[in-house]
């Protein structure tokens, strides 16, 4: 009776929990739609300034508030709705996007970060792994002895 218990509360979980891809790239373009209203829905001003900052963090050794910039790898800033990140080393690794918009004033403010593995903010959630399979040896040859 308990494994049919657990057998049932698996199967629910798996039905509830979101699927992730995972994309095995060493390199990607992150893409995201463009931001054109504030947080009320009332769109930008002209003299608004929006820019995306991208951030990457290793998604398996984890961070303590996906929010707080000072535990994230900064990637770069652009004013496109898009941006190549390189990783720097083999894991997996979730990548986020936030909102940088400075007013006429030089008033500086932020959106929330949104991560590809949440479904909320991704199409469809997924995280990166470079892949870290080594080519085959070449040149096989007998040493004649």
């Amino acid at each position: 009776m308990k494994r049919l218990l657990l057998l049932a509360v698996l199967l629910a979980a798996a039905c509830v929990l979101p699927a992730q891809d995972v994309y095995y790239r060493d390199q990607a373009t992150l893409q995201w739609d463009a931001v054109t209203t504030d947080a009320q829905g009332d769109p930008f001003l002209p003299s608004d300034v929006v820019e995306y900052e991208v951030y990457i963090y290793d998604y398996v050794a984890g961070v303590t508030d996906p929010q707080s910039t000072a535990e994230l790898i900064y990637v770069g800033a652009t004013a496109a709705c898009e941006l190549l990140v390189v990783f720097p080393h083999r894991t997996t690794w979730a990548a986020g996007v936030r909102v940088r918009l400075t007013d006429a004033g030089a008033n500086v403010t932020y959106s929330a970060l949104a991560w590809s593995y949440i479904a909320e903010d991704a199409v469809s959630p997924f995280v990166y792994a470079p892949s870290g399979v080594p080519r085959k040896p070449a040149g096989l040859r007998d040493g004649g002895t």
